[in-house]
C-alpha cells in the first residue's frame, strides 16, 4: 500500500512538473522595468536584472518611450558557453522584430529607438541557466537645427540682390512715363 501511495505521489509530481512547461501564454507573468539612476552608467536610467532562463520565457516590458531616446539591451549568460534567447517584440510576443542568442559569445546587444513600449522575453533551452540583463535608455538626442528666424543684427547680405532693387525702380519710372505720355495725348486729342 505504502508503495502505491508513493508511486501514485511520485506520478502526480512529473505530472504537474511537465504541465507547467506548456504554460499557455497569457498565462506568463510579465513584469514592467522600472528604469533609475545607476552609479556606474554616467548618462541615462537603466534596469538591471538577474534570472534564470528556462523554457518558460522570462517576460519584460518598457513603456513611455519616445523616438529621441536611445534604448540598449544587453543580455549575458553568466556561465561561460551558457544558450540565452533573447527576442525584442513590440505589440504581440509573436512578432518577433530582433532575436539573438549566446553560445559563443555570451553577451547580446540590441541598440535601437522606438515609440511607445518595446518587449523582452528570454528563454534557454537549458532550464535554470542563469543570466544578467541591463536595459539602458538614454537622454534625448536632439538633432542640431538652425532657427527659422535670423535677428536683424546677425543679417548678412539682403534679401535680394541690388540689380533686383535697380530694375524695380527703373520699371516704376517707365511705368510713370508711359501714364504721363498717354494722358498728354488724351488731352491733346
Amino acid at each position: 500500500m505504502t508503495a502505491k501511495l508513493w508511486l501514485a505521489g511520485v506520478l502526480c509530481a512529473v505530472l504537474s512538473s511537465t504541465a507547467t512547461a506548456q504554460v499557455p501564454d497569457n498565462k506568463i507573468p510579465v513584469y514592467k522595468l522600472e528604469l533609475r539612476k545607476v552609479p556606474d552608467i554616467p548618462e541615462g536610467d537603466a534596469a538591471l536584472v538577474k534570472g534564470n532562463a528556462g523554457s518558460i520565457p522570462d517576460r519584460f516590458f518598457l513603456d513611455n518611450l519616445y523616438m529621441l531616446k536611445p534604448v540598449s539591451v544587453s543580455v549575458r549568460a553568466v556561465n561561460p558557453g551558457g544558450v540565452v534567447n533573447v527576442k525584442i517584440t513590440k505589440t504581440k510576443w509573436s512578432d518577433v522584430l530582433r532575436e539573438g542568442t549566446t553560445g559563443a559569445d555570451s553577451q547580446l546587444n540590441f541598440k535601437f529607438r522606438t515609440q511607445g513600449e518595446f518587449q523582452i522575453s528570454v528563454t534557454s533551452p537549458t532550464p535554470g541557466t542563469p543570466y544578467k540583463m541591463v536595459v539602458w535608455v538614454g537622454k534625448d538626442i536632439v538633432p542640431p537645427t538652425k532657427p527659422v528666424f535670423v535677428p536683424k543684427s546677425e543679417f548678412k547680405g539682403s534679401a535680394r540682390p541690388t540689380w533686383w532693387w535697380w530694375a524695380g525702380g527703373g520699371v516704376v519710372v517707365l511705368g510713370i512715363l508711359l501714364a504721363l505720355v498717354f494722358r498728354k495725348r488724351k488731352q491733346a486729342s
